[in-house]
């Protein structure tokens, strides 16, 4: 069970790495398909909310022109998927350019800051943990080299057991196919 969160916030067209990570989901959903059809693969976008995106839909998906990244979120949503998935091998990929700015609120709607509120860490980090209890490492896919982003990321790897890799916006599909199937092989040890 695969679930890949991608980040669809506005940062992605500013920073130019919109049009990478749509051609690499489209790539990780091909080899799925053709390669392993019977591993159930999840797309996930996230900008201010997040959403379970069909993989027909890939194609024409476009980057959110509201800002927010509600990586909270979207790591919801992939536990959810993953509970659906007991007996099975369990992978997350995040690939994103920003860290966590908004966070779903009580009401079910959304709140933005910047730069990120404590609330909105606490809510993210919590997600990070429900997964680290579902024993799920997180692969994270850190497009860009801004700072701050660099220190959430490599804090929720060692949090959760997983890894960060700082792909240039290029390789990125590479280095998304490389851990998928490291992961794979891994597994079946």
């Amino acid at each position: 069970a695969v679930a890949l969160l991608v980040d669809q916030s506005f940062s992605m067209i500013m920073n130019d790495t919109w049009s990478a990570a749509k051609t690499m989901a489209l790539a990780l959903h091909s080899l799925t398909a053709t390669s392993f059809p019977l591993d159930a693969l999840q797309v996930i976008g996230f900008a201010n909310m997040a959403r379970v995106v069909d993989p027909m839909d890939i194609p024409n998906l476009e980057a959110s022109e509201i800002q927010g990244t509600n990586l909270q979120h979207a790591l919801m949503l992939a536990g959810r998927f993953l509970d659906r998935h007991p007996g099975a091998e369990r992978i997350v990929m995040v690939v994103t350019d920003g860290e966590p700015t908004a966070h779903l609120s009580p009401d079910g709607g959304w709140w933005f800051d910047w730069p990120p509120t404590h609330e909105t860490i606490t809510e993210t980090v919590a997600q990070v943990d429900a997964m680290t209890r579902r024993r799920v490492p997180i692969s994270w896919f850190r497009l860009g080299d801004e700072p701050r982003l660099a220190h959430f990321l490599d804090q929720m790897a060692r949090r959760n057991g997983g890894r960060v890799l700082a792909p240039s916006t290029d390789r990125l599909g590479e280095y998304v196919i490389s851990d998928y199937v490291r992961v794979r092989a891994t597994a079946r040890r």
